[in-house]
């Protein structure tokens, strides 16, 4: 790209990254455009004053030391950047088996609880069905709650085929 015009120095300006702006920035009495830099470095720090911005830098040069001793300390023990994803992968999924395991474990012990009372209501119903007159209105409601609880997976699908059977043989 050369720089022949100000709308040039302006698009090199924007592409450059945020460090080097900064680093222009503060050397821009040296630049043979400084009005280009201080507007291309107050549109992308127009918010952050320079000790924010130093600030910014600061902790981005303590992540980079960070991940540089993490490198240094997997090259010491010779292992490979795949090896540490794995085994924090394999953290990640073994919290993720405890975690559902328990809601499960609540989950199953609420839905005993409320399938016990179904059944119980559906026993009732059903034994109480049979003592009905042969009412086919009756038999019918009767069917469609047999399906209901086969479809909520508190009777069997042999068993529902079973009552309805009886049902539809009285009919």
């Amino acid at each position: 790209m050369e720089l022949k015009s100000e709308k040039s120095i302006k698009e090199y300006l924007e592409k450059l990254p945020d460090d080097t702006i900064i680093k222009y920035y503060l050397d821009v009495e040296y630049s043979p455009f400084p009005i280009l830099i201080i507007e291309e470095y107050t549109r992308r720090f127009k918010r952050k004053t320079k000790n924010e911005i130093i600030k910014d830098l600061k902790f981005q040069s303590r992540l980079a030391k960070k991940k540089t001793k993490e490198l240094g300390s997997m090259a010491k023990k010779r292992k490979l950047v795949d090896d540490v994803t794995r085994e924090k992968s394999e953290a990640i999924i073994k919290q993720a088996k405890i975690k559902g395991y328990e809601i499960s474990e609540k989950l199953a012990s609420k839905g005993s609880i409320l399938g016990s009372k179904l059944k119980k209501k559906t026993k009732s119903t059903i034994k109480s069905g049979r003592n009905l007159s042969s009412s086919s209105s009756k038999d019918l409601d009767l069917l469609k709650k047999l399906g209901d609880l086969q479809k909520a997976g508190i009777i069997t699908k042999k068993e529902f085929e079973e009552k309805k059977k009886n049902i539809l043989s009285k009919i």
